[in-house]
């Protein structure tokens, strides 16, 4: 018997201050991460995106393939090829389906699902310290509080200040905007962007993944 193919997304933002995984509910009230079967010679990123978009309204800022696992003890056998998507904040449309959790706060139904996203975390924690992946969940400007705030949620740690501003300045992987932003009574704090031209993230991804199909 021919396996049977599904996509599956891992899907985090920063929401209200904190990162979060997106889940659907399924027909049992439980929570599992988005998958469908993809179309006939629809490419699989492609199929990924679009899940992402029937899920959101939009698609990710930042889709990645993580991990193909092979499911034999189940009847038909199974395929999951899985993908982290990120999404900006911000980004809410009315007819989204995804109802977002902190990782450590959710409970999945499928075992496959935990493995999956405990994976996911494993990655996104490790490109952390080399590709400028946080961009994707960040405004296009921010202020470097901002940005130590979405490396804290991440990890899951506090980041001493001193230090992690002196690595970001060295690192060369921020601009300043030469723009000033107030918070309330705080004195106004720089805004600053990503240097894009040293974001290596995208430089995982072939430039021809979405474009290829098999006959």
């Amino acid at each position: 018997m021919e396996p049977r193919l599904t996509v599956c997304i891992i899907p985090f933002q920063i929401r209200n201050d904190a990162f979060c995984v997106g889940t659907i509910i399924d027909g049992n009230d439980e929570h599992v991460l988005p998958s469908r079967s993809p179309d006939v010679r629809e490419p699989l990123d492609v199929a990924a995106e679009h899940l992402m978009t029937a899920s959101t309204g939009h698609p990710p800022a930042y889709l990645e393939q993580l991990y193909t696992l092979s499911i034999e003890q189940r009847d038909p056998w199974r395929i999951i090829v899985s993908y982290i998507a990120l999404v900006p904040p911000n980004a809410d449309r009315p007819e989204e389906s995804l109802v977002w959790q902190q990782p450590a706060r959710l409970r999945l139904r499928r075992n496959t699902d935990h493995m999956l996203l405990d994976y996911a975390l494993v990655r996104i924690r490790a490109k952390l310290g080399y590709t400028n992946i946080a961009f994707h969940l960040l405004p296009r400007t921010f202020t470097l509080t901002d940005l130590q705030g979405v490396y804290e949620q991440v990890l899951g740690q506090q980041l001493d200040k001193r230090n992690f501003r002196r690595r970001v300045s060295a690192s060369g992987i921020v601009t300043r905007t030469g723009v000033l932003r107030r918070d309330g009574k705080h004195r106004p704090a720089e805004l600053y962007r990503f240097t894009s031209e040293t974001d290596q993230s995208t430089y995982l991804t072939p430039p021809w993944a979405r474009s290829v199909s098999h006959s």
